[in-house]
């Protein structure tokens, strides 16, 4: 699904354009240029991934549970995803292999076996926290029970994927548009919450207080782990190989330049929604009085403070983040296939196998738990996703830390300093997670 040119969208225009401001970059020719274009696109392709329905359902429980205090873990979350995509993006350009191909080649087989597992077992938790904020957000539009909720989402996503199908990169132009409207909604509700700027600064100033209040830290962990997907390294890396494997070595500096700030402003995007979204929550929802627990109370609360209006708008922002990120995994499950299996799945097979199985987990784990909710659905993919982390990350590290592997694009000290520290965090929280979960 190659072409020439990315989507023409607001995002690819200000990426483009934060691209080529240095003087190197304004003598290039057009050829180069149309050739750096394709380099736009994988950043925003993983940056939905930061605002699906399950970042919704941290980021809202933090902001109407503890105010602004928790906007510090958003940022700390924020930062280890920027380190993490940057590592896979640059293992990608380097090698021009994905991440999941070198696993499979360079790393011992149970480790790389383990990684293949735990990958496709993260993206059926997306699925499942996707099919369940897409079926949250219809019956909040029109009432339907979740279980064909989940079925109408299902179906909505295979119908998107059957249009783009045969039309080049027009997943990224579903994308942006989805994201689109994430973006504007927040942007939106936030002018509606009007929020303190004085409370918004102490709330940051007091982000340590996480460490001495167990309510606070636990939802602390699940926006850390909300946050990174693995599989989504696993989609960078595959995307940005896949645009510069062929590409002249002369045209690669200023192609590594305009991956790197494709990644960071799409990932300062999907921050600020981030942040947006409990700032909003915080706003509106921490001072009515009223428990507000899972997304329902959210949608119900918003109808209550900032009226009928933006509480709709609220649930099709809430659609639109799960598409967003299903159509991302469906892509993510295609180069896994390929990397580990060494032979390439069909899109349209990968998204009908990802949302049956989705669908087919949801029912089940709500058939033998009838008074599980879908909240409780959300909140148990995260931390699947948590827990299978570290299978992506420590592949990751041990092949970006081979200097013969990475060549010119090696990492400094520092930057693998911080992020064999990220990946120790990681693997820390995911520890706390499971022993809170079983003592």
């Amino acid at each position: 699904m190659e072409a020439s040119e990315p989507p023409p969208t607001a995002m690819s225009a200000l990426i483009e354009t934060l691209s080529f401001l240095q003087p190197v970059n304004r003598s290039v020719s057009p050829a180069t240029r149309r050739s750096l274009r394709r380099m736009i696109g994988p950043g925003l392709l993983v940056a939905v991934g930061y605002v699906d329905p399950g970042n919704w359902a941290t980021d809202i429980a933090a902001g109407s549970s503890y105010g602004y205090s928790l906007l510090g873990s958003v940022l700390l979350a924020s930062l280890l995803g920027l380190v993490f995509q940057s590592m896979a993006a640059r293992l990608g350009m380097a090698t021009g292999e994905d991440l999941a191909s070198l696993t499979r080649r360079m790393l011992p087989r149970p480790l790389a076996l383990s990684a293949w597992l735990a990958s496709e077992l993260a993206i059926v938790a997306t699925a499942l926290a996707e099919l369940v904020g897409g079926a949250i957000a219809l019956r909040l539009l029109f009432g339907l029970p979740l279980q064909v909720g989940m079925i109408v989402a299902a179906l909505g996503t295979l119908a998107i994927m059957a249009m783009s199908q045969h039309r080049h990169r027009a997943h990224e132009y579903v994308v942006s548009a989805l994201l689109a409207i994430v973006s504007l909604t927040f942007v939106y509700l936030l002018i509606k919450a009007g929020p303190d700027g004085g409370e918004v600064l102490h709330g940051l100033s007091s982000s340590g207080k996480v460490f001495g209040n167990h309510g606070m830290l636990a939802i602390a962990l699940g926006i850390v782990g909300a946050t990174v997907m693995p599989h989504n390294l696993f989609l960078h890396s595959g995307l940005i190989a896949e645009r510069s494997k062929d590409m002249p070595a002369r045209e690669r500096p200023m192609a590594l330049h305009v991956m790197e700030t494709d990644t960071r402003v799409s990932l300062l995007l999907a921050t600020l929604v981030n942040a947006a979204m409990l700032t909003v929550a915080a706003a509106s929802l921490s001072h009515i009085g009223m428990a507000v627990n899972n997304l329902d109370d959210a949608y119900h609360a918003i109808a209550l403070t900032l009226g009928t209006g933006a509480a709709m708008i609220f649930a099709v922002a809430l659609y639109a983040a799960g598409q967003s990120s299903a159509i991302t995994g469906v892509l993510a499950g295609r180069i896994l296939s390929r990397g580990f299996r060494g032979r390439e799945s069909r899109t349209w097979l990968r998204g009908i196998a990802t949302r049956l199985a989705g669908v087919c987990v949801g029912f089940v784990l709500l058939a033998a738990r009838p008074g599980i909710g879908a909240d409780t659905l959300l909140v148990l993919s995260q931390c699947v996703l948590g827990v299978a982390l570290p299978f992506a990350l420590l592949p990751m590290l041990m092949l970006a830390r081979k200097r013969d592997l990475m060549g010119s694009y090696a990492f400094g000290r520092v930057f693998m300093s911080l992020a064999a520290t990220g990946t120790l965090l990681v693997m820390l929280l995911d520890g706390y997670l499971l022993f809170t979960a079983f003592r």
